[in-house]
């Protein structure tokens, strides 16, 4: 992931959103990207930068926010977040039912 020349102020974010499921629709001539459910925005993403009074998260961790918290921002052609970090809600983590067990599992208990 490569950094924007853009560095946040104070306790400030700068969030990359994690993509939205879009699909392309056809009115007429004209072709509209839209997303798959109209309700649903991003709400979490990857902290690419982050400003020096900052204490929750490091640059490369997820983090969860409000629906309609924080500034939407372009650098470069990407869409980014900027949220202060009150406005953060969490990280968002990964349980060991998140991913395939190696190990086959007998009423919740890995099998040795």
């Amino acid at each position: 992931m490569n950094s924007p020349a853009f560095r946040p102020f104070s306790n400030k974010y700068l969030i990359q959103p994690d993509p939205i499921e879009q699909e392309s629709e056809t009115i007429g001539s004209v072709t509209l990207t839209v997303p798959k459910d109209p309700n649903k925005q991003a709400v979490q993403g990857t902290v690419v930068a982050r400003g020096k009074s900052c204490t929750e998260l490091e640059v490369g961790q997820k983090a969860a926010y409000g629906k309609f918290a924080g500034y939407d921002h372009t650098i470069d052609g990407v869409d980014y977040k900027i949220l202060m970090e009150s406005e953060l809600l969490g990280e968002p983590l990964v349980t060991p039912f998140d991913q395939e067990p190696s190990l086959p599992l007998v009423m919740g208990e890995l099998v040795k």
